[in-house]
């Protein structure tokens, strides 16, 4: 069987360009649909980082609070600091007289009395006392003595260039003596041995 159209081939051109045109309406509509889908997802994904903006930026504002608050302590620590750090200057040359002279009473033989006693930071220290010197013993001793304490001072981290400037044969409380003074220098090593 052998077909024949006998439509005009006009008509035949024109239901090509109408089935054209729907095919093209088709895929017009299925892109707009595709369009329509990725704007719904971008405008959602948009909404859903705008909120987690929102959220964070709520969380800046309540932190920025809390750190305001707390701003008061970093200044007084850091006015602290300051603080300190003035002692610390006005107090690095003080010498400590406390531990020196703890020092000084646990160095020095039993021997020996301490008269008197000077010390300055600018003149140093000045010591006058008296030791043993017993008439029955070598007429050393007494000399023993004070070198002892002569040696036991220079090892005191606190004092420099000690000096025994008298040492003479006198009588203390009845008793053969040797009267002596001695000078040394400060070394400002106080505040030093602490540390250590």
């Amino acid at each position: 069987m052998m077909r024949i159209n006998l439509l005009p081939p006009e008509i035949l051109e024109r239901r090509k360009a109408e089935k054209r045109f729907g095919l093209v309406g088709l895929v017009a509509f299925v892109v707009l649909l595709a369009l329509a889908g990725v704007y719904f997802f971008a405008a959602f994904d948009v909404q859903t980082k705008e909120d987690e903006l929102a959220l964070v930026q709520q969380q800046v504002r309540t932190t920025q609070a809390q750190a305001d608050q707390l701003a008061i302590f970093e200044e007084r620590s850091s006015e602290l600091q300051t603080r300190r750090e003035t002692a610390d200057l006005a107090l690095s040359n003080r010498e400590d007289w406390n531990k020196l002279f703890e020092n000084m009473s646990l160095v020095l033989p039993a021997d020996v009395w301490v008269q008197t006693m000077a010390a300055d930071e600018v003149e140093g220290l000045q010591i006058a006392g008296y030791a043993i010197d017993s008439a029955s013993d070598s007429p050393d001793l007494g000399h023993k003595t004070i070198a002892k304490m002569l040696v036991r001072l220079a090892d005191l981290d606190q004092l420099q260039d000690v000096w025994l400037t008298n040492s003479t044969k006198a009588d203390f409380e009845d008793q053969d003596a040797i009267q002596f003074s001695v000078t040394a220098g400060l070394t400002g090593g106080a505040d030093e041995s602490e540390a250590q």
